[in-house]
């Protein structure tokens, strides 16, 4: 079986290096910030959505990481996205010439923290690999491997979020790079995220007080600061600019507010669609809902085997799967309350595809009984 587990994490790195290598020219596309600062300056991010030239996300991203790198504030350019996530990506240019080079990174460090996931929870290698293949696979995913988008690094702290905080139960100090990456999620995409999460990390905790583990819920108390210490240190320059924790209360509320009124009609809920059907109401031409071609039935699937994940849980505690479905369920619930985009779905997946197979290995364990 080690052999078996170790020949397939062969051909997944080698089917991640033909991934690569099939875009190599983009990895390879040297960075040029005078050309960027044009587009941006003539883009609507400085001159309102009637301006000629467009501007996508990722490139505002990899524009926005690059001033921030070289000392700018993080909020003179695309304050409405907390800065880590783009200080990531200016580290990439910097060390790289080049913004995407990080993007792989990352992916391979999720299919890993998947597999160790995988692994605690199914504790066989080769099933835990199943997770992977099914991550890897996705369409979802390989396209966030050519891109300068923040999905893969915010799904890959909030994976690392979720491990410590199950390690944590053997050893106290887990709990602290538990935190830590609580605040890596709340400074990469939207602080509201991580927030919600920190209740949903306190929501489990208080599980284990009811079984008598006080010690876990002190430690966790007792490094909670370092999140709020890690969050406010990626607006250091914002500070040293003259700016006062009220100008710092006021942003925030800016962004909510900017998250909010986007698109004020669109209805909730809509990530579910996507989820379950694999359809997309978008936000253009009259709210036009679209097939998506990434969509698998597999989705389906593992939204079913967290609704039964729940449900069987209620019998006997496995506090590892209590945490795999408490991942996924407040980040639909989070993403149900804005305009949702298929990628989004990345940082759901891999908790629904372990607890596919964890579903399906017991269904399997007892008809073999």
């Amino acid at each position: 079986m080690k052999k078996l587990s170790i020949i397939l994490w062969g051909v997944i790195i080698f089917l991640f290096i033909l991934e690569i290598f099939s875009h190599k020219e983009v990895y390879l596309t040297r960075w040029d910030e005078e050309y960027w600062r044009q587009r941006y300056e003539k883009s609507q991010w400085a001159k309102g959505w009637e301006a000629e030239e467009k501007m996508g996300d990722a490139e505002l991203y990899a524009y926005a990481g690059w001033r921030q790198i070289k000392g700018e504030d993080p909020t003179k350019i695309n304050p409405e996205v907390p800065p880590f996530g783009k200080y990531l990506i200016g580290l990439s240019i910097l060390f790289f010439g080049n913004p995407y080079i990080q993007a792989p990174l990352f992916g391979l460090l999720y299919l890993l923290v998947i597999f160790l996931w995988g692994k605690r929870v199914l504790k066989k290698d080769i099933l835990a690999l199943i997770p992977v293949f099914l991550i890897f696979a996705d369409p979802l995913f390989r396209e966030n491997l050519t891109t300068s988008m923040l999905d893969l690094p915010f799904s890959l702290f909030i994976a690392l979020a979720f491990l410590f905080l199950a390690k944590g139960r053997k050893n106290y100090w887990f709990y602290l790079p538990a935190v830590v990456f609580l605040g890596a999620v709340a400074a990469t995409k939207f602080y509201l995220v991580g927030f919600a999460l920190t209740l949903v990390f306190l929501a489990y905790l208080l599980f284990l007080w009811v079984v008598f583990r006080y010690k876990d819920v002190f430690w966790f108390l007792l490094f909670l600061p370092v999140f709020l210490i890690f969050y406010f240190g990626n607006y250091l320059v914002y500070f040293l600019s003259g700016h006062n924790i009220l100008d710092f209360k006021y942003l925030h509320f800016w962004i909510r507010h900017f998250a909010r009124v986007q698109v004020e009609s669109y209805p909730k809920g809509e990530i579910f669609r996507i989820l379950l059907f694999g359809k997309w109401r978008t936000w253009w031409n009259g709210g036009e809902i679209i097939r998506l071609a990434s969509w698998r039935p597999w989705w389906f699937l593992g939204f079913l085997a967290l609704f039964a994940s729940f449900f069987s849980n209620f019998k006997k505690i496995n506090f590892d799967i209590l945490i795999l479905c408490l991942w996924p369920t407040l980040l639909l619930f989070m993403f149900s309350f804005g305009v949702p985009y298929p990628r989004y779905l990345l940082p759901v997946l891999p908790p629904l595809y372990i607890l596919l197979c964890y579903n399906l290995n017991k269904i399997y364990q007892r008809w073999q009984k």
